[in-house]
């Protein structure tokens, strides 16, 4: 998936991981079959830069959320390094231009990959409220209880 990654860097994408990668990054070992990107839904030159940089990878066009009927949403693509979901909205989570200001970027071999912070993280999980995210909840939130515990450097 660096290959992928490093593709979208070199185009300058904009995006955002979430989901089980983004899990991860913060600490929580857990086993994840794709990796889940937070796009921004109204960047006409964001869909070409991706749509040229993995043009090679997937079988058809990223294509902008249609805003009457909802489709697009979600866009999932089988690439040869693995699976890739691109969202378009991501429920508990503000526009992509806050998520984006705050995520956390982290190496992941050799590029700088942004994920998302932990506040967005834990509001994503709580606004997905499916069973499978009771764990990462658990977990979250005591991460967030004792990075907030820590004494603050003077």
């Amino acid at each position: 998936m660096e290959l992928l990654m490093k593709k979208l860097q070199d185009c300058q994408a904009r995006y955002v991981i979430i989901g089980g990668q983004a899990m991860l990054q913060q600490g929580m070992p857990r086993f994840t079959m794709d990796w889940d990107l937070f796009i921004p839904a109204k960047d006409p030159d964001n869909f070409a830069r991706i749509n040229l940089a993995l043009a090679d990878e997937l079988d058809m066009e990223l294509t902008p959320l249609n805003s009457k009927t909802g489709e697009g949403f979600v866009q999932t693509f089988q690439t040869s390094r693995g699976l890739i979901q691109f969202h378009q909205a991501v429920p508990g989570l503000p526009r992509f231009d806050l998520v984006e200001a705050r995520a956390l970027k982290a190496d992941y071999s050799g590029v700088a990959v942004p994920y998302l912070c932990l506040e967005d993280l834990l509001s994503a999980k709580l606004a997905a409220a499916r069973p499978k995210d009771e764990e990462d909840i658990i977990f979250l939130k005591a991460k967030k209880q004792a990075m907030n515990n820590r004494p603050k450097k003077q």
